[in-house]
């Protein structure tokens, strides 16, 4: 057998797209507002009825006209945006957590004790994440959750455990490598 390196699927699931696509529908709300602001309106291009009649339009109705655009596009755009941005910020943020464990963090070697699937359903399936467990040799055991995944790894794991990257300080802080574990990153190829 040979190996060779390559980025395989992974287990872990993104969820990169829903921040792009909220931060994407934001801007497209945002530009909606600001064009409705930029556009050039007379009060005769504005005309609205009250009980059958057709009621006269003043700047003043141009003004309220804008503002009512600016209030519904320009709020709904701008949270949309955010809650965009803060996806996108927490998923960098998982990702450089989890580069900086595995550069300067200390491994273990966990056993998985359940595959538990989360209130979260993708394409009509739960998505579930991994717990393992860590007895150290002071007597105590440590548990550790995985993120959410798209599969379950438990097939592809060698004897059933996972590596999990921590930080010395603080064993709060922790990732469960369950793409290394199950060996992503290295393929096999029969010759």
């Amino acid at each position: 057998m040979r190996y060779f390196s390559g980025k395989g699927k992974s287990f872990l699931q993104s969820f990169t797209w829903v921040g792009v696509m909220l931060l994407l529908m934001g801007l497209a709300f945002l530009s909606v507002a600001i064009v409705i602001q930029l556009i050039a309106l007379r009060p005769e291009d504005i005309s609205y009825y009250k009980n059958g009649i057709r009621q006269p339009s003043s700047e003043e109705t141009v003004s309220f006209f804008r503002l009512i655009f600016l209030l519904a596009f320009g709020l709904v755009g701008l949270g949309l945006s955010i809650g965009g941005g803060v996806c996108l910020r927490r998923a960098a943020g998982r990702r450089s957590q989890a580069r900086q464990l595995k550069a300067r963090g200390v491994y273990l070697t966990a056993c998985v004790t359940d595959y538990e699937p989360s209130a979260i359903r993708i394409n009509n399936r739960s998505v579930a994440r991994i717990r393992c467990a860590y007895d150290a040799p002071d007597g105590r055991t440590y548990v550790f959750k995985s993120g959410l995944l798209r599969m379950d790894p438990y097939p592809f794991l060698i004897e059933g455990q996972l590596r999990v990257y921590y930080d010395p300080n603080n064993m709060s802080r922790y990732f469960v490598d369950v793409d290394e574990s199950a060996g992503v990153g290295t393929r096999m190829i029969e010759l």
